[in-house]
């Protein structure tokens, strides 16, 4: 069985947009959210070369894969493929710039 393990950073992203959407549009919206990102998440650790490869910056990321959540494409997770899964990274959104992010908030 394939797994999944979500970096505390990425727990936090992901409590911080369901927030967002549970405040400026409906609580429904935010369940939603994190209801979508978690079924991504289990189609990305039965397919962990899904996403596209992250191919800018240090070597240390270029491990590091993206892929949008079903149904907010705006949000992407940043994940590492495992043996057995996927490492949830980062979750974002898409408008940032995800080199200068990497930068400041460093995923190794």
């Amino acid at each position: 069985m394939s797994s999944v393990t979500v970096r505390p950073a990425a727990d936090r992203d992901l409590d911080d947009q369901a927030y967002f959407y549970a405040t400026s549009a409906s609580a429904d919206l935010g369940h939603r959210f994190l209801v979508n990102a978690h079924q991504t998440f289990t189609i990305l650790a039965a397919n962990p070369l899904m996403g596209w490869k992250f191919t800018t910056g240090p070597a240390s990321w270029r491990s590091l894969r993206v892929f949008p959540v079903e149904g907010f494409d705006r949000i992407l997770i940043l994940y590492a493929p495992q043996p057995n899964g996927v490492e949830i990274v980062r979750v974002v959104h898409g408008s940032r710039n995800l080199v200068s992010f990497l930068r400041r908030h460093r995923p190794d």
